[in-house]
């Protein structure tokens, strides 16, 4: 059932590939079609293919897809770039200098190391600047010595910053890529190994690559040809976090025999909808040209739409679903409203609990984002890890054992005339002396239950279950919550907490620190759930999903193109462009109808600032075609035309209320 491109893309397997797919072009059924090619035609065994991804959840779906067509697939290495750099780290840590169970540190545990690291004095907001560089520089695959800055303060704190992740045994999500690069540079015969291993590399959306990771999967690749990318440049909206287009262009340079195949046939939109957003993309410039196409019949025109003020908007967005849903008996997760940026959805948000409408928003708050969790996911860090400050500093007053700051500030005395971690200076008898007999007193039994744990030969899911009771945590967190709907939601968090760990460990059989990778890769994209709910999200958060119906709201001059990308006139261009990107990956979510929408005056994010004038529709509209669009802002209605619309209008809500 594949089409002739596809069919092409999954049986080249001598030469490297680049698979320019379209929105909506079937790119992760090549991907899966070409495993099992490599599989029943015998050129690789399943456990010598490798598959890396984004985010886990497009990685478990693609290793599901991968079972059902291949004998043997359960044992295909389907994962996103950070699990693949965790593996090589893990396989090679005698080739580091880290020990074995090494911490992954969340991005507040990050902030909060630069901060200790910082001159004392300097504001919060410079450690969140400094974060932000930081990342940068490893994104980029750059040493302390290899940077440019004009702020000699940030390279040493770099250096520092290194320095002492190391000496706690911890790694940021950054360093999982960048730690495994640099290893493979430095150790050839590491390098060996891994190129022999891999049978064949498949990357999905490889336009969201940075340079580190290009690097990565370069290295791994080495003079090989068993390499097939599958990105679309027109969708790479990543930037603001180092991802790189011309990565697509790299591939040309570095492998001088790629083949190029394009995917242009769309299996999901109108051909409407399509032609006007390869409109609107076509006025970015373009390293390899392609135009998609469907052939799912023209479809409804796209409805341009402008309002008053945002309220108003939301207020007739929502109505829109509303009527819709019942008059056409769609299901509410049918719908989609997307939007540029999160302050957006607070009218929306509104509106549709005024209208007692289910709505479920993406980029929320993650299950890992919970005090509880993060207390339980700071025990297990440090029983696999005893040399991590930040998760012994999380748990040694949780729940209370009477441990206060004196007795905090004793340890960590400790811990410098010992020069070991916090945990690791408690668990020293004749340095346990120093502290006061409270301190001993309080610590003792502490140290005691983590090291009994530490001992424990049994399953994760069985020495976490023993750690949670001996704690009588559950106990703890019913009593801590100030009321009675807290106090269950707490427990439930713990509760549900122990049943995924139960669940992995009857499925997967994991060791302490194999379940702790594995909770540490876990986002927020992750815990999804799929009820019958209108989606809210961003455009960011929209890419790879598709809707029947969407409603893109908020498209004005300083919106998107966001007022940012206007700012830096030296960048403006290049900006401007990644705006025009994430309209276009907006407009291709839509499968059957597309409405978009604009409003001539906009608050302020802050309610005490005025009124202000918007900045008026946004030069993408300008770039749909008229004849594809209803109302479009560069075309004036006559009288008759907006009588009739207002009629339709009415009609429309008289049915709705009749209902």
């Amino acid at each position: 059932m594949l089409n002739q491109p596809q069919q092409q893309a999954v049986k080249l397997t001598d030469k490297p590939l680049l698979v320019l797919a379209g929105a909506g072009c079937g790119k992760t059924r090549v991907i899966t079609e070409k495993m099992a090619y490599l599989v029943h035609q015998g050129i690789c065994r399943p456990e010598s293919i490798y598959a890396i991804t984004f985010t886990n959840k497009a990685a478990k779906e693609m290793q599901a897809r991968a079972i059902k067509l291949v004998n043997g697939g359960e044992v295909l290495n389907v994962s996103t770039f950070h699990a693949l750099g965790l593996r090589i780290l893990q396989q090679e840590i005698k080739h580091t200098a880290y020990e074995r169970g090494f911490s992954i540190l969340d991005t507040s545990e990050c902030q909060k190391v630069l901060q200790e690291l910082l001159p004392k004095g300097l504001k919060k907001e410079i450690s969140n600047q400094l974060q932000w560089q930081l990342s940068g520089w490893k994104n980029a695959a750059l040493r302390p010595e290899e940077v440019n800055s004009t702020v000699p303060m940030a390279v040493e704190i770099y250096q520092s910053y290194l320095d002492y992740m190391v000496s706690i045994n911890a790694m940021d999500f950054d360093d999982l890529i960048l730690q495994a690069l640099w290893l493979l540079n430095k150790q050839p015969e590491v390098l060996n190994r891994w190129q022999s291993q891999i049978g064949y590399l498949m990357v999905d959306e490889y336009q969201d690559t940075n340079a580190s990771q290009y690097l990565l999967l370069k290295k791994l690749m080495g003079t090989g040809s068993h390499l097939t990318c599958v990105g679309d440049d027109d969708q790479s909206i990543y930037g603001w976090r180092g991802a790189q287009a011309e990565n697509l262009q790299l591939l040309q340079h570095d492998f001088p025999d790629l083949e190029v195949i394009k995917l242009e046939q769309n299996y999901r939109s109108t051909s409407t909808i399509l032609d006007a957003a390869n409109a609107v993309i076509q006025n970015n410039p373009h390293p390899f040209e392609k135009k998609i196409w469907s052939d799912l019949g023209q479809g409804d025109a796209i409805q341009i739409l402008s309002y008053p003020n945002a309220e108003t908007e939301a207020e007739q967005v929502v109505a829109d679903i509303s009527f819709n849903q019942k008059v056409n008996k769609k299901n509410f997760n049918d719908f989609a409203v997307l939007y540029r940026s999160n302050h957006q959805a607070k009218l929306l948000e509104q509106a549709l609990r005024l209208n007692n409408l289910p709505y479920q928003m993406s980029g929320g708050r993650s299950f890992f984002d919970y005090s509880e969790i993060k207390d339980l996911m700071a025990y297990i860090r440090l029983l696999v890890n005893p040399k991590d400050n930040a998760a012994f500093l999380r748990v040694i007053n949780t729940p209370k054992r009477g441990i206060g700051m004196q007795t905090v500030q004793q340890v960590s005395a400790l811990s410098k005339r010992l020069n070991k971690s916090f945990f690791v200076a408690c668990s020293d008898n004749q340095g346990l002396s120093h502290l006061s007999e409270h301190a001993q007193s309080r610590i003792k039994p502490f140290v005691h239950m983590i090291q009994q744990h530490q001992t424990m030969k049994e399953s994760a899911e069985v020495v976490v279950t023993s750690l949670v009771k001996q704690l009588d945590y559950v106990n703890y967190v019913n009593h801590s919550a100030n009321n009675k709907v807290a106090k269950i939601n707490k427990v439930k968090l713990v509760q549900d907490f122990l049943k995924w760990i139960n669940a992995l460990g009857k499925s997967q059989h994991l060791a302490i620190d194999e379940l702790l990778n594995y909770l540490s890769l876990q986002t927020s994209q992750d815990d999804q759930t799929k009820e019958d709910a209108i989606k809210m999200m961003t455009l960011h958060a929209a890419k790879g999903l598709e809707f029947e119906h969407v409603y893109l709201v908020g498209v004005e001059e300083g919106i998107l193109p966001h007022a940012n990308s206007l700012a830096d006139v030296d960048q403006e261009a290049s900006a401007v462009e990644e705006e025009r990107r994430l309209m276009y990956v907006g407009m291709t979510r839509a499968m059957q109808q597309l409405k978009i929408s604009y409003v001539k005056k906009r608050k302020k994010r802050f309610p005490e600032e005025k009124v202000v004038s918007a900045g008026g529709p946004s030069r993408f509209l300008d770039e749909i075609p008229h004849e594809l669009s209803n109302g479009h802002p560069s075309v004036k209605r006559s009288a008759e035309d907006q009588k009739v619309n207002n009629k339709k209008n009415f009609a429309a809500i008289k049915a709705l209320l009749g209902d």
